[in-house]
C-alpha cells in the first residue's frame, strides 16, 4: 500500500510539471474527463496539448477501484498516451487520427483469492473532437479503433493471459483554453 502511494505521489508530481511545462508552450489545451467511466467505478481525467496547426498529443490518467460485496473488490491505475494527427489544421478541434500507447495495473480480490492483473496496449484510433467557441469552450472528444492488449497476471487467477485484439472507444467531456 506504501509503495503505491509513493508511485501514485510520482506520477501526479511528473503530471503536474508536464502540465507546466506544457501551458508555457503549447498553443491551446484540453482538459477532459470521461463520466462513463464513473458509472463502473473509474475516473478518467486527460490533458491534451497542441503542438502544431495539425498535431497534438494527449496524457490521460486512470484510477479505478469497485467493491461488488461477495462478488470482490479492484484497485487500480493506469495511464495512455497519444498522438492526435488532424485531418485539417485546426487541433484540437476536428477529425483526427491517433496512434496510442498505454500500462495499466490493477489488483483483485475475490472469495479470498488476491492477484494482479498488469496490462501493455498499443491501439490506432480515430476521432472527431468539437470545440465550442472561438477562443475555447465546452469540448466533446470521442473516438474508436483497434488496439492489441498485452496482459499479465500475478497470483492465483483463474485466467492466465488475456492477450489479443480488440476494440477501444472513449467519450469525453471538458473545457479547452
Amino acid at each position: 500500500m506504501y509503495q503505491k502511494l509513493i508511485k501514485m505521489k510520482k506520477i501526479i508530481l511528473l503530471l503536474t510539471l508536464f502540465f507546466i511545462n506544457s501551458n508555457i508552450f503549447a498553443q491551446k489545451s484540453v482538459i477532459k474527463i470521461n463520466p462513463v467511466s464513473l458509472l463502473f467505478g473509474s475516473a478518467k481525467a486527460t490533458y491534451e496539448g497542441v503542438l502544431t496547426k495539425s498535431s497534438s498529443y494527449e496524457l490521460s490518467l486512470t484510477y479505478n477501484s469497485i467493491d461488488v460485496g461477495v462478488l470482490g473488490k479492484s484497485n487500480g491505475l493506469g495511464g495512455q498516451a497519444k498522438y492526435k494527427i488532424y485531418f485539417r489544421d485546426t487541433a484540437p478541434d476536428g477529425w483526427y487520427v491517433a496512434p496510442a500507447v498505454g500500462y495499466s495495473s490493477t489488483k483483485y480480490s475475490v472469495m479470498d483469492v488476491d492477484y494482479g492483473i498488469n496490462g501493455f496496449s498499443l491501439a490506432g484510433l480515430i476521432g472527431h473532437q468539437w470545440i465550442f467557441g472561438d477562443d475555447g469552450g465546452f469540448s466533446i472528444d470521442i473516438n474508436t479503433g483497434l488496439g492489441y492488449n498485452n496482459w499479465s497476471v500475478d497470483g492465483s487467477a483463474i485466467i492466465a493471459r488475456g492477450d489479443g485484439v480488440g476494440l477501444k472507444g472513449n467519450l469525453s467531456f471538458g473545457w479547452s483554453f
